[in-house]
């Protein structure tokens, strides 16, 4: 037996009572005091208990016998626990009071643990599922906003160029693509929504046959075509955002989008969006019979730079790494594709490095 204080929610009297402890239920003898001697008999299913902490418990009763049972005794807690929780369950604070430090730690990494699957995978995919709803259209008008927010020179006669090298492929694109070369110190290429690649011309400088054009603009190419711009927005977007949009009313997300086409250029892509972009880049180049390999080199130079030191803005924003350089390798043995002279292709190359190399 064990030794508790009741108290009657009719008078508010403290009564000591001695308590039996079943399976499925207690049992309050009343020793003494206002109340005249006898018998409670609760069920777990018919109480709420607070755990106090390891030592102290209050348990209340409800129905015409209501009144509260304090208890002081940590044998009493402990047993009562181990038979209340298979009745009723218990909760994480009770779970971390009664395992102490220890369980209390396993519950905080448990939580976090949740918390970090909904960060890299739930918001994800909810992101995914806005960008599923808005229209092919959406994406033109953000590339629109974003081109006409840069304010980028352009550079008219390599544009010309190399709208005429690109047109010597066939593109499996939904868009009208445009294709321009800004005038820029920086080695970097984008792709915006709505089919915008634009090339500046100290990447271009680096480029030495034209099958590694061909690459950078399939490459480019294929991140329009998989609107990896849009999901990016759309996952980089507020939490709360994300989740009205993906089961809501999709405008929320629209403005909010708009209001940050500014930063389309400067997108940072996932190895994931990166590895996608690289297959379907080397799928395009197989389909107009260009030479595969222009891919490898391409990375290849970037490479170079990277260890240098002088890490170029293409690599920073298209993360390279040795393992994409692996499977790129891993892919081009395993889809072997016949491959063209492409004499106009060349020629055009030539003319594109003569405007830089006199």
């Amino acid at each position: 037996m064990f030794k508790g204080v009741y108290f009657n929610h009719q008078v508010a009297n403290a009564t000591p009572v001695t308590i039996q402890l079943f399976t499925e239920s207690l049992q309050l003898d009343f020793i003494g005091g206002a109340m005249p001697a006898k018998k409670l008999h609760w069920l777990f299913t018919e109480i709420t208990m607070e755990l106090v902490d390891r030592n102290f418990i209050r348990i209340t009763g409800t129905g015409t016998d209501a009144g509260t049972l304090e208890v002081s005794d940590p044998v009493f807690v402990k047993d009562f626990l181990q038979n209340y929780k298979h009745i009723r369950g218990a909760g994480l604070h009770e779970l971390a009071l009664r395992g102490g430090l220890k369980a209390s730690l396993l519950i905080l990494l448990a939580i976090a643990g949740i918390i970090l699957a909904a960060h890299f995978w739930v918001l994800p995919w909810c992101a995914d599922r806005v960008v599923d709803r808005l229209p092919l259209s959406f994406d033109k008008e953000l590339g629109d906003m974003a081109r006409a927010s840069m304010d980028e020179p352009v550079d008219t006669a390599a544009s010309q160029l190399l709208t005429r090298f690109a047109a010597q492929m066939k593109w499996d694109a939904p868009d009208t693509l445009t294709f321009t070369v800004a005038p820029s110190k920086i080695e970097n290429a984008y792709a915006l929504p709505g089919g915008y690649i634009v090339v500046y011309t100290a990447l271009l400088k680096r480029l030495k046959t034209k099958e590694e054009l061909a690459a950078l603009l399939s490459h480019e190419v294929a991140h329009i075509t998989c609107r990896h711009s849009v999901h990016k927005l759309c996952r980089d977007m507020s939490t709360s955002l994300v989740w009205t949009a993906a089961f809501g009313n999709s405008g929320a997300a629209t403005g909010a989008l708009f209001s940050n086409a500014g930063a389309l250029y400067s997108l940072t892509y996932s190895r994931q969006y990166e590895e996608q972009a690289d297959i379907k880049g080397l799928a395009t180049m197989r389909s107009n019979h260009v030479n595969q390999q222009g891919m490898l080199q391409l990375m290849q130079e970037l490479q170079k730079l990277d260890h240098k030191l002088k890490i170029p803005e293409f690599v920073s924003s298209h993360p390279l790494t040795d393992n994409r350089i692996r499977y790129v390798r891993r892919e081009i043995a395993a889809n072997p594709a016949p491959v063209n002279d492409h004499a106009e292709m060349e020629k055009i190359f030539r003319q594109l490095e003569q405007l830089y190399h006199k």
